[in-house]
């Protein structure tokens, strides 16, 4: 009987080791990540891609050095029209902001196994970013005011074209692993910094774990 126990408990050992050796997840990884993002000032659409490097603490807490790039566009619609001929024309006023920036945040994961994840994380970063016409109005001169057959503009550039920020960012992420190695994500968050600029952004993330 002692024998038969004794067998047992090995075999126990052995399948648990071998349990637990399979489902080891690593705790470093790689991550790439794009999708769309909505510039607050201005109200401007555009994308969002960046690459961060993950590493778990513990279980459940992590750090995540991003490095991060968004670019978006808007436009004033005018359309001007040309009585003689009878045509239109696109006299729209464009707008194109980008930026850089690097962070890091912490996060903390309310599932994580082989195959799920489900983590929210609240970081800080710094920003560099460059607009066409800042936060600035313009003004409109008609050709019934000028006597110019064509609309001219004049820019009011008070505030600086290139900024530097420090600023916030909360996200909250869901991931799928594959085969413990490669995992799929979707993401989404909003940050804001000290140039009053608000993003908010969503997209799709691949990781390689290690």
């Amino acid at each position: 009987m002692k024998s038969f126990i004794s067998v047992m408990a090995a075999v126990s050992l052995l399948f648990f080791s071998s349990v637990s050796a399979q489902t080891k997840i690593p705790n470093r990884a790689i991550q790439l990540a794009g999708g769309y993002a909505k510039h607050g000032s201005g109200d401007y659409n555009g994308a969002s891609f960046g690459a961060e490097y993950i590493r778990y603490q513990t279980r459940r807490f992590s750090l995540n050095y991003n490095f991060r790039s968004s670019i978006n566009h808007g436009k004033d619609r005018i359309i001007i029209e040309d009585n003689n001929t009878g045509t239109t024309r696109d006299g729209s006023i464009r707008f194109t902001t980008a930026g850089v920036q690097a962070g890091v945040n912490g996060g903390f994961s309310f599932i994580r196994t082989a195959k799920h994840e489900l983590l929210t994380s609240l970081g800080v970063f710094a920003r560099y970013q460059s607009a066409s016409n800042g936060t600035d109005g313009y003004r409109l001169y008609y050709p019934n005011m000028t006597g110019v057959p064509a609309i001219l503009v004049e820019y009011r550039n008070e505030t600086p074209q290139e900024t530097f920020a420090v600023g916030g960012l909360f996200q909250l992420q869901y991931n799928y692993t594959i085969n413990n190695r490669i995992s799929l994500g979707l993401a989404g968050g909003f940050q804001t910094d000290t140039n009053s600029d608000a993003i908010l952004q969503g997209g799709i993330t691949i990781a390689r774990r290690f």
